[in-house]
């Protein structure tokens, strides 16, 4: 018996062969990069932070036109979870020497948020489908970061263990919020029809809403380590 694979699976390919291929190049060369340009990664990934809440909110607003209201919900409850978290960042980072806001405009980055502001206001199903897409990469977002914040923390002979920075990545890896997240859209996901009604979810523009998602990261993240290998200083930068 053939087990039809779900759309959240579908997407979670898609999403894996990105975030895998982006994971195992930075961790790979992590010893090898530099404080400035560590320090210029997170800034960036700092950039998402601060802006989430809002993408998510143009994201809740688009769903609410959908007569079960549960989608809606669940993108109030994310951005309930994660207000407060960019201050968190900011802060954390701040005690370890890196000043988020000391941060010149990446264009690839301004960009890429155009992009999901886009892709939030379209219409409730690729709303859905963009969310889906980009709290599952925030998983593998976490852990990278969590990693250059511990190789920061190293250099400079500061604890990571009991630091606010590592307490902030594992609000979002082991104590789940991430991970909730993703399971908490799933769940709309997957019961997304192919025929819906005028204010049923469509599985078509979930699919497409998630597939242009990862895209934008793509491009982003491309971007994101087009600038590092320019910036690069070769073994033992540290």
């Amino acid at each position: 018996m053939v087990t039809a694979v779900r759309l959240s699976e579908r997407i979670d390919g898609v999403n894996g062969e990105f975030t895998n291929r982006v994971k195992a190049w930075l961790l790979d060369r992590l010893p090898e990069l530099s404080n400035d340009v560590l320090q210029w990664l997170v800034k960036e990934h700092y950039q998402f932070s601060s802006t989430n809440v809002e993408l998510l909110g143009l994201a809740r607003d688009a769903t609410a036109q959908l007569a079960d209201q549960g989608v809606t919900i669940e993108l109030q409850r994310n951005i309930g979870e994660e207000s407060g978290h960019a201050v968190m960042y900011r802060r954390a980072m701040g005690e370890i020497g890196t000043d988020v806001d000391d941060h010149v405009e990446f264009p690839p980055t301004t960009a890429f948020f155009e992009r999901l502001r886009n892709l939030s206001t379209q219409n409730a199903s690729c709303s859905l489908g963009t969310f889906y897409a980009t709290e599952t990469a925030a998983i593998f977002e976490h852990q990278v970061f969590y990693e250059i914040s511990r190789e920061l923390c190293e250099r400079q002979g500061l604890a990571y263990q009991g630091s606010r920075i590592k307490k902030f990545h594992d609000i979002h890896l082991d104590e789940g919020v991430e991970q909730g997240h993703k399971d908490g859209l799933a769940a709309f996901v997957d019961v997304a029809v192919s025929e819906p009604g005028a204010d049923g979810l469509d599985s078509a523009e979930v699919e497409r809403g998630a597939y242009a998602a990862i895209e934008a990261m793509v491009t982003w993240w491309d971007a994101l380590l087009g600038e590092v290998e320019r910036n690069w200083r070769g073994p033992q930068a540290r």
